[in-house]
């Protein structure tokens, strides 16, 4: 038996902001030889290789994150394979369940959600913290991210085996995703 064929990949979607991130990294602290994948690693960051909007400061194209096709299918391949020895992956981002590839893969899939004022104030605090101006990532949301999210991400509820709310307690989301893990395993190829 391989090892690609005996590893586990949960898939863990939701809204930015949902808490998507928190979870994976209380599974991955609580779970030996978990390890993670985390789409916004996986983004392709040249505007000729994904779909892009106008630049919010000065001229030219930037990519629209809002879009599962910003993801960078080539990255996410090779992210798999590097990780392919962990008995247990899980594979975090907005778009882990509009991604076929990844709900092929998925033993599991779970869905964190959270209302879509929570989201946005989580949102906007990270982007302060890291120093970034907010009126780019507002104005994307107001024209783009409401919408991309009822037409790319909000679908991934209906599809995943699992639905957390990301408000609850951490401990509780955990809980509820290792009784998942524990009472069934799906058949790769779905």
């Amino acid at each position: 038996m391989s090892t690609r064929t005996a590893q586990k990949v949960l898939a863990l979607a939701g809204g930015a902001g949902a808490g998507k991130t928190a979870l994976a990294r209380r599974l991955q602290g609580g779970i030996p030889r978990c390890a993670v994948i985390h789409l916004d690693d996986c983004l392709h960051t040249g505007p000729g290789r994904a779909p892009t909007v106008p630049a919010f400061h000065g001229e030219g194209e930037v990519v629209d994150f809002s879009d599962p096709l910003a993801i960078d299918l080539a990255l996410v391949r090779s992210a798999l394979r590097s990780r392919a020895e962990a008995p247990l992956l899980v594979v975090e981002g907005t778009f882990a369940l509009a991604l076929p590839l990844l709900r092929r893969l998925a033993t599991w899939s779970v869905y964190v959600d959270a209302p879509a004022d929570v989201r946005l104030a989580r949102k906007m605090l990270r982007k302060l913290g890291e120093g970034a101006d907010l009126r780019p990532s507002l104005h994307g949301y107001l024209e783009r991210g409401r919408r991309a999210h009822d037409v790319h991400v909000a679908p991934g509820r209906e599809l995943a085996d699992l639905v957390v709310d990301g408000v609850s307690e951490l401990d509780e989301q955990v809980r509820r995703v290792r009784v998942l893990m524990g009472r069934r395993t799906k058949g790769h190829g779905r």
